[in-house]
């Protein structure tokens, strides 16, 4: 029974894809009040209501109309951690570099925001108008922790880290995806628990080369949050595997200097469809926003410190 439960959660994993994700997109429209059907969707609904009751059409708010005011409340959600107040203190100049997968790309922001990078920086401009702040993203869709471990040897992405004052790190949710694409027929958790070891190694690696290039810069590893907790929240295997592969990176980070583990779970733990992109996957805007904010929170401690060369150790509460 258990192992009947985990190869449908692997064929979900994969229906979660872009390649199927038109599938659980189009089975879940219906179903909440957040999920707004495509344009031509919207466009069949509305040439059936016209054709069916062309007196009511007038009458009857269109899908457009309820689009409208879910796209303002991303909208404000945004601007509320862009133009909050930061009593932040930037002496010099600010360099970011975000490595990565598509959560640093920014994959799903289809406002074209840069995801919470993107957002990130724009809060920073905000909140410190006079300073001079750099970001660099190299985000990378579909890159697991192998894949981005070599990139870090491309000149431009090793120069861009050893001239930054702060690097942002998105990994592990494409090793996880690899293991289910592997073994979508026999998925046990037992698979996973197998590979945590060489993962970790992955991910130490990771922290080793950039620390090659970077003595002194800050480190924060974003953590993995569960994208199906809403759909499989039955299934606790799933979420003690989300568990596991966080628990290894804030063991990674422990073992570092002037690194930082991001928890990011308990944002979209009961966050809803609202958080989420057409692809019911990755973040939306609005779930963006939120780690923006979250980073926000986690770099102002030790932002000035920094900048003025006193944060030496290791903050990882």
């Amino acid at each position: 029974m258990r192992k009947r439960i985990f190869i449908l959660l692997g064929l979900a994993f994969l229906l979660m894809l872009p390649s199927g994700a038109w599938f659980v997109s189009s089975s879940l429209s219906d179903a909440g009040s957040d999920h707004a059907l495509s344009d031509s969707a919207a466009n069949s609904s509305k040439t059936q209501q016209t054709d069916s009751t062309v007196s009511s059409s007038t009458d009857t708010p269109s899908r457009e109309d309820d689009k409208r005011p879910f796209e303002q409340g991303i909208q404000d959600a945004v601007a509320s951690v862009v133009n909050e107040t930061r009593s932040l203190f930037i002496s010099s100049d600010l360099h970011i570099t975000a490595v990565g997968d598509s959560l640093t790309k920014g994959t799903g922001d289809s406002s074209g925001s840069g995801g919470y990078v993107g957002i990130l920086k724009d809060s920073l401009e905000k909140s410190v108008p006079d300073a001079s702040i750099r970001v660099q993203n190299y985000g990378k869709k579909g890159n697991r922790s192998d894949q981005i471990l070599e990139r870090l040897n491309k000149p431009n992405i090793s120069s861009s880290i050893s001239e930054s004052d702060i690097i942002l790190l998105t990994v592990g949710a494409n090793d996880i995806m690899k293991i289910v694409r592997s073994n979508v027929t026999d998925l046990t958790y037992e698979v996973f628990e197998k590979e945590k070891d060489p993962y970790e190694q992955r991910l130490t690696s990771i922290f080793e080369q950039i620390r090659e290039e970077n003595e002194d810069a800050a480190i924060y590893l974003l953590g993995l949050y569960n994208p199906f907790n809403m759909y499989f929240s039955d299934i606790p295997e799933l979420d003690q595997i989300i568990t596991d592969w966080n628990m290894i990176g804030r063991n990674v980070v422990n073992e570092q200097e002037n690194a930082v583990f991001i928890p990011v779970r308990d944002i979209f733990q009961y966050a809803g469809p609202g958080y989420y992109s057409e692809d019911n996957f990755h973040p939306n805007q609005r779930g963006y926003a939120s780690m923006a904010d979250r980073v926000l929170d986690y770099i102002e401690p030790d932002l000035e410190e920094y900048q003025n060369g006193t944060n030496g150790e290791n903050s990882n509460d």
